[in-house]
């Protein structure tokens, strides 16, 4: 989602177009409404975060697949009562309401069309590298247990040395190190998480995990023992006996870099009053950058309390 405080939501019916900008507890109002010979048009102007098409499947398909090929909408969903049983087209995600479309009052519509996307997102896979949801859905998430009250612990993590690492062995080797930190991060949340937590692969070498407070240690110390473990393998032989790879500094310098560790920020949103998302994530990235600033894997829990 783009903005800290609202989304939109473009809807599309037989004949008819609306968008909706809505805040984080879902309540808002239509901002324009027009008929599909329009929407194009319209939508140069607005794009829109989600857009949800109902009526005729083929139309259907065909208006989402346009939008999504000219960069006019960032996700696409296709609208289908219950009863119908088309299966869903390749590359689409589908929300299936309870009842016919046209039975919903408008703000019921959009109302379910807007939890059941954001439970749609938290289970699509984004990132072909590690298969974990990206930063929308850690966003939703997120924004979802501040506007509820809800305790929670975020995670922050990424790997120590890794652009050395990096421009020694290229690109293709950094994959590896990435994905073996997702695989060690899925693995830990599995032995020491919930079915609600979450693990995100925000990009590059940088991950997240939402849990709880007493959830967050089990799961850090385990990724770091596992990643400690496992990452001297994608070194040549000489490093691992030397403990460190030697690449050109910013500054053109040769410098020696220890082998990979795992650096994990934790902000316990309990224990301190946290506003938004954005705010959220600086500090975690200032508990994380706390925790790159000691020597090996590290995990730092933010301590400070309102």
């Amino acid at each position: 989602m783009t903005g800290s405080h609202s989304f939109a939501v473009l809807i599309v019916e037989p004949g008819r177009a609306r968008v909706c900008r809505f805040n984080v507890e879902l309540r808002g109002e239509s901002l324009w409404r027009t008929t599909t010979e329009e929407l194009a048009q319209r939508l140069a102007a607005v794009r829109p975060e989600i857009v949800a098409v109902a009526g005729r499947l083929d139309l259907a398909t065909e208006l989402a697949e346009d939008l999504r090929r000219r960069g006019l909408a960032d996700s696409v969903f296709l609208i289908t009562p219950a009863e119908d049983g088309e299966p869903t087209p390749t590359g689409q995600v589908r929300v299936v309401l309870p009842q016919s479309v046209s039975a919903l009052k408008p703000e019921e519509l959009v109302q379910r069309l807007v939890r059941a996307v954001l439970e749609a997102q938290a289970r699509t896979p984004v990132s072909p590298l590690t298969g974990l949801p990206g930063s929308p859905v850690l966003r939703a998430n997120v924004e979802r247990h501040l506007v509820a009250g809800d305790p929670f612990v975020f995670l922050y993590l990424d790997i120590d040395n890794f652009k050395a690492f990096n421009d020694v062995y290229g690109f293709a080797r950094g994959d590896l190190a990435i994905r073996m930190l997702g695989r060690e991060l899925i693995g830990s949340v599995q032995a020491h998480g919930a079915p609600e937590d979450l693990t995100v692969h925000i990009g590059g070498d940088d991950f997240a995990v939402v849990t709880s407070s007493g959830r967050a240690e089990g799961i850090a110390q385990q990724a770091i023992a596992g990643f400690d473990a496992n990452a001297p393998e994608l070194y040549s032989a000489e490093a691992r006996e030397l403990g460190y790879i030697e690449t050109p500094s910013r500054r053109g310098e040769p410098e020696r870099y220890p082998l990979m560790t795992v650096s994990i920020g934790a902000v316990d949103a309990g224990r301190r009053r946290v506003e938004s998302y954005l705010e959220l994530a600086e500090i975690a990235a200032e508990v994380k950058a706390y925790a790159k600033a000691l020597e090996g894997s590290q995990f730092v829990m933010d301590r400070r309390q309102d």
